[in-house]
């Protein structure tokens, strides 16, 4: 969503599995760049209207905004999708992408420049559109990154089938995208616009995006497996009512960009607009720069705003800056202030080093001000470290040691032999619909699905 200004500047100067993962504990490669000399190069300037299939090994150049109108884009393991300035990849409500790599040929989006040049916003990144359920007026409206004027159909999402298939994307990295149509209001990495419950997006990096590195729009599409490294803006946004299942999930920032881990949105003027957002997620870290606090850019861990809940679980949240949590606004104070199953909640989670605390999270206050003069010093009269760290809800502040999260080039997020994190015992036992054998706190036990697929290129 909206980036900072903080962060415009620093730029300017510079299926459904839900496996933990078998791949080997191997170090994750940086990035040479696509390198295929024996495949195919393929320019793709026209929207595809019919089954198509981009071969194993190929390279394709998307030169505009491509739009899949109708028909299933399958993109084979090994694949390479290059962009130009200018251009995404968009699968609209008529048709499904099924771009399915392995850990081995996972499938990559990256820029078209030449490596060494690339950057973030090179390029608009994916878009997947679908029919499930969005809580703004009339049911469905066009998705960011374009504008509402245009009457094109093929940007609509929306409608009431919260089961509705956008499609596989797994085993896939979105490199340098992000793309800022007009202020306030830009493509991610990969944006999702009302996906339903039977899409799969699973094992996906997002790395370096300009805004944010997923953006899920309502809907109720899972995600698993995700890893979003360096976005400009936060890792993970939902809006509109987002209420999909979340597991196995890596945010990680850099000291130079990024706002928040997660920014949890519900809707923008009327906070009880169903349906809410209250997506559940499991097995989560979050890391921030490990930056002093102050200055900009200003960074925090978990943000939640104008009525958004979520349930969140087995999660850690360390080294931001500024805030490791904000409930921000009465609305979303109300969903965690509910007795019993709240629809914001925060259980067997590990605070550690955010803001340079290690005994506590920082106090968010959330002032209201009235042509220039503060009226409340906090409206919504949530103390963060009071609410949330309770050890009868399994929250804590202790060191999950990590082998190495702060690492941009090659991180290591699995925890170290005896942390905290692997005690079973420091964790809930996922529920049906989720790897109910995730007993550890985080998203990486002892096996590092990250190994083979993932990469970390500087430019």
């Amino acid at each position: 969503m909206k980036r900072l200004l903080a962060s415009l500047l620093t730029l300017s100067a510079l299926s459904l599995g839900f496996g933990c993962g078998d791949d080997d504990d191997k170090p994750t490669p940086v990035d040479p760049g696509p390198t295929d000399p024996e495949g195919e190069k393929i320019t793709v300037s026209e929207n595809i209207t019919a089954d198509t299939t981009w071969k194993a090994g190929n390279t394709y150049t998307l030169t505009k905004y491509i739009f899949v109108e109708r028909g299933t884009l399958t993109i084979e393991a090994g694949a390479t999708v290059l962009g130009d300035q200018g251009s995404a990849l968009i699968i609209t409500r008529n048709a499904k992408i099924n771009a399915v790599g392995t850990a081995q040929k996972p499938i990559v989006f990256t820029s078209s420049r030449a490596v060494g040049s690339r950057e973030s916003g090179n390029w608009g990144g994916v878009v997947l559109l679908g029919r499930a359920r969005i809580n703004v007026s009339g049911g469905e409206t066009t998705i960011e990154g374009f504008f509402a004027s245009s009457g094109n159909d093929l940007t609509k999402y929306g409608g009431s089938d919260d089961t509705h298939n956008c499609g596989t994307l797994k085993y896939a990295r979105i490199e340098f995208a992000g793309y800022e149509l007009a202020p306030n209001n830009e493509l991610n990495g990969l944006t999702t616009g009302a996906c339903g419950s039977t899409t799969n997006i699973d094992y996906v990096q997002v790395h370096k995006g300009l805004d944010d590195g997923i953006e899920m729009f309502g809907g109720t599409a899972p995600l698993t497996h995700i890893l979003i490294t360096q976005a400009d803006d936060d890792g993970l946004d939902y809006d509109q009512g987002y209420s999909g299942k979340v597991q196995f999930l890596i945010v990680q920032q850099s000291a130079a960009v990024g706002d928040r881990g997660i920014e949890a949105s519900s809707h923008k003027t009327t906070a009880t607009q169903e349906p809410i957002s209250i997506p559940e997620i499991w097995n989560a870290t979050f890391i921030g720069s490990n930056a002093n606090p102050g200055g900009n850019p200003s960074q925090e861990g978990l943000v939640f705003n104008t009525g958004a809940g979520g349930k969140l679980r087995n999660i850690i949240v360390a080294y931001f800056k500024d805030q490791a949590v904000d409930v921000d606004g009465t609305a979303s104070a109300a969903l965690f202030n509910e007795p019993g199953d709240s629809r914001l909640a925060i259980r067997n989670t590990f605070f550690w080093d955010n803001a340079n605390l290690t005994d506590t999270i920082p106090f968010a206050p959330n002032p209201k001000v009235e042509n220039g003069v503060t009226t409340d010093p906090d409206v919504s009269k949530f103390n963060e470290a009071e609410k949330i760290i309770v050890a009868a809800n399994g929250v804590k502040v202790v060191d999950p040691q990590l082998t190495d999260a702060l690492n941009l080039l090659a991180p290591n997020f699995m925890p170290k032999t005896g942390s905290p994190a692997l005690n079973p015992d420091n964790a809930a036992t996922p529920p049906a619909g989720f790897d109910t054998t995730a007993r550890f706190v985080g998203a990486v036990g002892t096996t590092n699905w990250l190994a083979g697929w993932t990469a970390f290129p500087e430019n």
